[in-house]
């Protein structure tokens, strides 16, 4: 809730400055992340001494909503806020079961640099990456939730044309964490 309204603060500030050079866009598509489910299942089958089992996502959907404030036909700023589906992992262990289950939100700033149809941009972003884990232990299920948060920095690019974008960006540092990144490729649209 606080990274929504950071957000809606900061579109206020934009479009305060000039209407006419403020445009609103939307994005959807897949993101890819490595949730290590082969690390976690290696790490399962050492304590418990047994074969492990799993099967994982390797992507969901992604959702993304910006700004776009002008500075000149070249150079833009833009302001985000994005939200993913959940990658979830199970793992299964003569008779038991875990499963965990990661999402991420968050915020991103970047500069973006059109040359002609093609686009390049660079900046940051403040996420929070929430995860759920359970395991079941002879009909006995046991819950873990946690967030962590933090910032990390992406880069990306596209083609638009007629208001209509294809592109890609990396998101680094998912949550603050090092090991967690992600590769959003999408389609979208500018209003």
């Amino acid at each position: 809730m606080k990274l929504i309204t950071k957000f809606l603060v900061l579109i206020f500030f934009l479009t305060g400055h000039s209407l006419a050079e403020v445009k609103m866009g939307a994005e959807g598509g897949l993101v890819w992340a490595d949730i290590r489910a082969e690390e976690t299942a290696q790490i399962l089958a050492n304590a418990s001494g047994s074969t492990v089992t799993y099967e994982y996502d390797e992507a969901t959907w992604m959702g993304r909503i910006f700004a776009d404030y002008a500075f000149s036909n070249e150079v833009h700023a833009e302001l985000g806020y994005f939200l993913t589906g959940s990658l979830d992992a199970t793992y299964k262990i003569s008779g038991s079961q875990a499963t965990e289950s990661y999402d991420a939100m968050g915020i991103d700033l970047a500069v973006v640099v059109h040359q002609d149809d093609i686009y390049f941009k660079a900046g940051m972003h403040s996420s929070e990456l929430n995860g759920a884990a359970s395991l079941t232990i002879g009909g006995t299920k046991y819950s873990i939730t946690e967030s962590i948060s933090g910032s990390g920095f992406l880069v990306g690019g596209g083609i638009e044309l007629d208001d209509t974008r294809v592109g890609l960006t990396y998101y680094s540092d998912m949550g603050g964490d090092a090991d967690s990144d992600m590769m959003f490729i999408y389609y979208g649209a500018v209003f």
